[in-house]
C-alpha cells in the first residue's frame, strides 16, 4: 500500500511538472515545491499510524518571516533532483524532534538562550521550535505580541507538558488546561489577574526550594482577593488555611464555585476537602492526618453509611472546630463515635487490660482505631491467620510460639473450629491471664474435656467430674499440655468481690507508696519472698481488707502457654504434681492497673510451712505443697475415721453375750 501511495505521488508530481513549464519551476524553488505541496489533500502516514499533512499554503508562506527564503534553506537535504524520495517516519514526535535542529542553522543556540525562560525551554528540549512557532507561517514575534491577548500569549507555551524541577528533586507541572480554566469560577479572568508580576515583556523565574514553599507562595495570590476577614466567616475553612494551601483543595486553575461542592451528596462534599493530604494540630504540637481515602470507605463495612452517621455534629451546613490535647486524647474520644452503634463491644473493651493500659498512658495499647482503623473498617476476616495478625503486631513472641502449636496446625489444615487469639482471649474484653479463666475458653471447643479427663483423672473408686473440676480450677490447661517450666502461682484476691486486689489498692490500704509494695512483700530485699515475709504481709493486708490468696499451677513463660502440644504429648501422670520432689517454681502475684502484674519469687518452703495454713488454704496439693501439720492432721483424721467403725464393731462383738443375757432375762 505504501509503495502504491509513493508511486502515486511520483506520477502526480510528473503531471504537474508537465502542465507547468519547467523553467518557471526551476527559476523559483518554492514554486516548484508548491506544485505538489500546494495540494490540500497531500499527506503522509507515519509508521505509528498518524497522518502528517504535507500541504503548504503558498500565500500564507509568502507573508511569513521566511517568505523570501527558498524551501532548501530549511530543508537542505531535499532538492528537485532527489525528490520525491520514499522516507520512513516513525511518528509525528520523532519527525518534529528530527527537524527542529535545522532551525539552529540560522538561529544559534547562544542567541536563543539569551532570554532566560526561552533559554531554559531550549536547553531542556521538552518543547521543539515548531510546536510554538509553527512550520511555514511563522510571523513576526513583535507583531504577534502586540496582537495576541494575555491568556493566548501565556498558553502558547503553557499548553505543553513542561515541568520545573525543584532543588528538592520534586517536579511541578507547568501545563495549563485552557478548557479547565474556562469552566472554572475564574473563567473570565486573564492570566495576569492572578499572576500580576508577569507580562508579555517580563517573565520572572521563581526558585522554590520545594513544593511546600511553592504552595505557600501561591496562597499569597489567593489572599489578595480572598482576605482573612472573608475566610473567617467559615471558621473551619479558615483553620484549614493555616495548615493546608489553597491549591491543595481547590486546585490551581480549575477552581469550582463553592455552591457546586455543597450540592454534592454528603460523602462527596466531605471528601472534597478530606480527600486531600490535610492535617489537624493538637494542643501539644502533635499533628494528625485527617485525609480520608474514598477507596478505604467503599471497601469497608461502613460503605453504606454517611459521614454524619458517625460524625453526628458535622454536615454540609455546619463544621464545628474541635480541639484535642493530644492524639491520645483524640483516640480516647473517638471511642464515643464507635459507641453510637457498638455499645456492647465498647462496654467489654472498657473492662479489658487494653483499656487499663491506655488509662495508664501506654499509647501502644490497642483501642477501636488501632485494631479497626479509622475509615477502612473491615469485618474481622474469616481467615484466622489474618485476624491474629492484629495481635501479633504487639505480641510477636506469643505469635511465634503459637505457630508451633497444634492449634496453628489445625488452622493450616482449614478446620473450621480451629482457635486463634480471640477464641481464647476474646476480642474486646481481653483480661489479664491470671484472672481470665482461660480454661473456660478451652472447654468451649473441647466440650467433652471433663469426660475424657475423668477416664484417668479420678480418685478410685469414685469417678466424679467434680474431681476434674477441682483440677481444672487450680491448674491451667497449658500446665499439662505444654512442655515449658511450671510454677505455683498465688494471686492476691478480694473475698467479697472475687476480683484481684491491685497494687494501687494495697498501697492505699497499707498507707504506703505504690513503689514500696514490693519492699513490703520482700522486707529483707533478697529478691524472694520467704514464709515469714508472706505471713507478715498477709497479716497486714488482711487487717485492712478482705484479702486472700488464690493459687494455681501455670507455665513460667507466658509464651509457652501458646505452644499447645498434641494430646499424645500431654502430661497424664498424677505423680508429676503430687510428689514432694516435683520441680516447680513458686510465684506470688499482685495485679497492677493497666500493666503486667507484680511477680515475685516465692520460696517453696512457704507452701510447706504452718504459716501457709491460713493464707493458702484454698490451694493445697498433697505432696507438692506438703504442709506437714495438715498431712499429720489428715492422717489422724483418716485413722480416726477408720478407728471409729472398727471400734464400734469390736465393741458390739465383745458385748454381744451381755446383750443376749439381758434379752433372755426379760
Amino acid at each position: 500500500m505504501r509503495a502504491i501511495i509513493i508511486s502515486g505521488c511520483v506520477i502526480l508530481c510528473f503531471l504537474i511538472s508537465y502542465l507547468v513549464p519547467l523553467k518557471e519551476a526551476v527559476s523559483d524553488d518554492a514554486k516548484a515545491c508548491l506544485r505538489c505541496h500546494g495540494i490540500k489533500t497531500l499527506q503522509k502516514k507515519t509508521e505509528s499510524g498518524e497522518n502528517i499533512s504535507l500541504f503548504v499554503d503558498g500565500g500564507k508562506y509568502e507573508k511569513s518571516v521566511h517568505g523570501a527564503l527558498d524551501c532548501s534553506s530549511c530543508h537542505p537535504g531535499i532538492t528537485l533532483k532527489n525528490h520525491p524520495k520514499p522516507r520512513k517516519i516513525a511518528s509525528k514526535k520523532d519527525y518534529v524532534q528530527e527537524f527542529s535542529p535545522n532551525c539552529l542553522n540560522c538561529h544559534p543556540k547562544d542567541t536563543l538562550t539569551k532570554l532566560s525562560v526561552h533559554g531554559q525551554l531550549v536547553k531542556k528540549g521538552e518543547i521543539h521550535c515548531s510546536q510554538c512557532h509553527g512550520n511555514h507561517y511563522i510571523g513576526s514575534i513583535k507583531d504577534w505580541k502586540n496582537k495576541v491577548g494575555f491568556t493566548e500569549y501565556c498558553m502558547s507555551c503553557h499548553r505543553f507538558d513542561i515541568t520545573k524541577t525543584l532543588p528538592s528533586k520534586e517536579k511541578i507541572s507547568m501545563r495549563v488546561n485552557e478548557d479547565e480554566i474556562k469552566k472554572s469560577v475564574h473563567g473570565k479572568f486573564q492570566c495576569i489577574v492572578c499572576h500580576n508580576d508577569f507580562s508579555k515583556t517580563k517573565h520572572p523565574i521563581y526558585n522554590f526550594k520545594d513544593k511546600n514553599q511553592y504552595r505557600s507562595e501561591m496562597n499569597k495570590i489567593c489572599t489578595r482577593c480572598h482576605t482573612d476577614a472573608e475566610l473567617k466567616k467559615n471558621p473551619a475553612h479558615y483553620a484549614l488555611t493555616k495548615t493546608a494551601s489553597c491549591i491543595e483543595c481547590h486546585g490551581s486553575h480549575g477552581v469550582k464555585p463553592a455552591k457546586v461542592a455543597k450540592s454534592l451528596p454528603e460523602n462527596q462534599y466531605c471528601l472534597s476537602c478530606h480527600s486531600r493530604p490535610i492535617s489537624m494540630k493538637m494542643k501539644n504540637g502533635e499533628t494528625l492526618s485527617v485525609q480520608v481515602k474514598e477507596s478505604d470507605i467503599l471497601n469497608s463495612v461502613h460503605k453504606k453509611q454517611k459521614c454524619s452517621d458517625c460524625h453526628k455534629e458535622f454536615s454540609s451546613t455546619k463544621h464545628p472546630i474541635k480541639t484535642f490535647e493530644s492524639i491520645a486524647d483524640y483516640r480516647a474520644q473517638a471511642k464515643g463515635i464507635c459507641n453510637n452503634c457498638h455499645q456492647e463491644e465498647v462496654k467489654k473493651f472498657d473492662i479489658s487490660i487494653h483499656a487499663e493500659a491506655l488509662k495508664k498512658g501506654n499509647q501502644q495499647s490497642p483501642d477501636c482505631l488501632k485494631c479497626h482503623d479509622y475509615h477502612k473498617v473491615s469485618r474481622i476476616s474469616k481467615d484466622k491467620n489474618a485476624s491474629s495478625e492484629l495481635c501479633i503486631k504487639c505480641h510477636a513472641d506469643s505469635g511465634k510460639a503459637f505457630k508451633d502449636s497444634v492449634h496453628q496446625l489445625a488452622i493450616n489444615q482449614g478446620k473450621q473450629n480451629a482457635p486463634n487469639c480471640a477464641s481464647c482471649h476474646n476480642a474486646h474484653d481481653v483480661l489479664a491471664t491470671n484472672i481470665a479463666k482461660l480454661g473456660d475458653s478451652c472447654v468451649k471447643c473441647h466440650k467433652d474435656a471433663k469426660t475424657s479427663h475423668n477416664k484417668w483423672l479420678w480418685n478410685p473408686p469414685v469417678r466424679l467430674t467434680t474431681f476434674v473440676d477441682a483440677h481444672f480450677n487450680s491448674s491451667s490447661c497449658a500446665s499439662c499440655h505444654t512442655k515449658g517450666q511450671k510454677a505455683i502461682y498465688v494471686t492476691l484476691f478480694d473475698k467479697k468481690t472475687g476480683k484481684p486486689i491491685k497494687e494501687e489498692e494495697v498501697a492505699k490500704a497499707l498507707n504506703i507508696d505504690v513503689k514500696d509494695v514490693k519492699n513490703k512483700l520482700d522486707s529483707n530485699k533478697d529478691g524472694k519472698v520467704q514464709e515469714q515475709e508472706l505471713w507478715q504481709f498477709m497479716s497486714a493486708i488482711k487487717s485492712k481488707t478482705s484479702a486472700h490468696l488464690v493459687g494455681r499451677i501455670d507455665v513460667v513463660n507466658p509464651n509457652d502457654a501458646h505452644k499447645i502440644e498434641p494430646k499424645a504429648n500431654s502430661i497424664m501422670d498424677c505423680a508429676y504434681c503430687h510428689n514432694a520432689n516435683a520441680s516447680f517454681n513458686g510465684k506470688i502475684e499482685v495485679n497492677r492497673e493497666g500493666v503486667k502484674p507484680l511477680k515475685m519469687d516465692l520460696e517453696n518452703k512457704a507452701f510447706n510451712s504452718a504459716f501457709a495454713i491460713p493464707n493458702i488454704k484454698d490451694f493445697y496439693v498433697l505432696g507438692l505443697t506438703k504442709i506437714k501439720i495438715l498431712d499429720i492432721l489428715f492422717f489422724i483424721a483418716l485413722l480416726g475415721g477408720i478407728a471409729v467403725p472398727i471400734g464400734h464393731i469390736t465393741l458390739r462383738i465383745l458385748t454381744a453375750p451381755i446383750r443376749r443375757k439381758r434379752r433372755e432375762g426379760k
